[in-house]
């Protein structure tokens, strides 16, 4: 994996090809801005691509995990694990209200996927070639239908993925994932090239993106729902 946090000055002759003044610094990846994602063969349009991914206490590098698969595999893969979002979805702000009185924006999802993706980490050395599908998660929903009449937007789409439903021949191909800079606190930035497919409830689902994220969130070992 590599830091976004690499940048240099731009030199005064590059400034001049790219129409970019001296003194401003440019990061060093080069993503494009395309997602998608399709259920048995249909496309369903998806708007954002974003990650979040488990940090160490330190909060300055993502955290280590003793064993990707959990105890599942065969032996233990030291690695670590990342959460890939493609989604559309609106936000109604300050919208809910939780328990501890606290009002929150209200995100509604409408379509996505979520690809859980182990990372094994060998002599330090993060090996996206052998990386692994570890859970997939779909919402879909009816792009026929517009919002209904009276209401803002659209509701929250429907799972595929429920708790019964089989999940089989994961895939995934990660081509490129770069952090933005998680010691200073950058929640955006950064990218990543990569696909991931199923085969869900007999529908073969297919989602990827290469893209920079729109949204990288981060959260701590005590709090990491669903890794």
């Amino acid at each position: 994996m590599v830091g976004c946090q690499s940048t240099s000055a731009v030199s005064a002759q590059t400034a001049t090809a790219h129409l970019t003044p001296t003194g401003i610094m440019q990061t060093q990846s080069s993503y494009a801005d395309t997602r998608y994602l399709t259920i048995a063969g249909k496309d369903y349009p998806v708007s954002e691509t974003s990650a979040r991914i488990v940090i160490n206490d330190a909060s300055n590098a993502p955290e280590l995990v003793d064993d990707i698969f959990d105890g599942k595999g065969k032996a233990a893969v030291p690695g670590y694990k990342v959460m890939l979002m493609n989604r559309t979805s609106s936000i109604a702000a300050e919208a809910r209200a939780l328990d501890n009185g606290k009002v929150i924006d209200n995100r509604m999802i409408h379509r996505g996927s979520k690809s859980l993706i182990g990372i094994p980490v060998v002599n330090g050395q993060a090996q996206l070639k052998q990386a692994q599908l570890l859970d997939f998660d779909i919402i879909y929903d009816d792009l026929s239908k517009a919002v209904i009449k009276g209401e803002v937007v659209k509701p929250r789409g429907t799972k595929l993925t429920k708790p019964d439903t089989a999940v089989t021949d994961k895939k995934v191909v990660l081509r490129s994932l770069t952090l933005p800079n998680i010691a200073s606190g950058e929640s955006a930035g950064g990218g990543v090239d990569f696909e991931a497919s199923a085969l869900i409830d007999g529908k073969v689902v297919k989602t990827g993106a290469n893209s920079a994220f729109n949204i990288f969130y981060t959260t701590t070992a005590d709090k990491a729902r669903g890794f």
